[in-house]
């Protein structure tokens, strides 16, 4: 009957005393993007929390520093600023500007819209001549970009989610693209009651989609940072460290 939690307390041990004692501090910019990345969160959230722990285990600190989205990119690219920016989705022009590691986190983006709009949007021909939200530096992924390119849809972009769903309650957009936690986060954390009451979403992603640390090309260490950032994260998914900050999040402790 104790097998159970003596697992988890020998889980939880394991992944704690694999921690080393910090080095050299690591800059890494983010944006804010609840509950995975924020400023406000326990640990900046399971993400960040992640992403500091794997970096610890190699050796180093980690210091955020959390900017508007849209300065994210730009800064990590070409300031010399930071050694690594966090979460992005792969795009083959990005590598221009970064290393990509493996994922670290599996998305879900699915539409948002008013229940009282009964609005279709499980797949997405079913949108088409429909207005969409969107955040600022965001991709929601090459056939969705495709749509907004080829003007299959329109999308006015916004700095932040809360902005979104507000537009969203005032029928200026139709639906809104966003990852499920995320939205439902921000429906929790931002709106109040009546308001998030109001809003549904799609049932079937649009996106499935893995997202990556970027380390910066002009930056000297960035191939041994993600390497050394891979092994590491290999080694959590496989003894199943990794899980445990999203069974965290799931509980509620960030």
């Amino acid at each position: 009957m104790r097998l159970i939690p003596l697992l988890a307390l020998w889980l939880f041990l394991t992944c704690q005393s694999a921690l080393a004692a910090p080095g050299r501090v690591l800059n890494i910019i983010v944006g804010e993007w609840p509950p995975f990345v924020s400023e406000q969160s326990k640990q900046h959230g399971p993400v960040a929390h992640l992403i500091s722990d794997l970096f610890k285990e190699a050796g180093y600190e980690v210091k955020f520093h959390f900017a508007p989205w849209g300065r994210v990119y730009s800064l990590a690219a070409n300031s010399q600023l930071y050694d690594a920016t966090a979460v992005w989705m792969h795009k083959t022009e990005r590598e221009q500007d970064f290393l990509f590691s493996e994922a670290v986190l599996q998305e879900q983006f699915v539409f948002f819209s008013l229940k009282s709009r009964q609005l279709q949007a499980e797949r997405l021909e079913q949108i088409i001549g429909m207005r969409l939200g969107g955040d600022i530096a965001y991709s929601y992924g090459p056939e969705l970009d495709k749509m907004v390119a080829e003007g299959k849809v329109t999308q006015q972009k916004v700095t932040d989610v809360k902005l979104n769903f507000g537009k969203l309650l005032r029928g200026r957009i139709d639906l809104y693209p966003q990852e499920l936690r995320v939205g439902l986060a921000e429906l929790q954390s931002q709106l109040d009651p009546a308001s998030a009451a109001l809003i549904t979403h799609s049932q079937t992603p649009f996106l499935r989609n893995d997202s990556f640390v970027m380390f910066p090309r002009k930056m000297p260490d960035s191939a041994k940072l993600r390497d050394q950032f891979n092994q590491q994260l290999q080694q959590a998914i496989a003894s199943g460290c990794y899980k445990r900050y999203f069974e965290q999040l799931s509980r509620g402790e960030y």
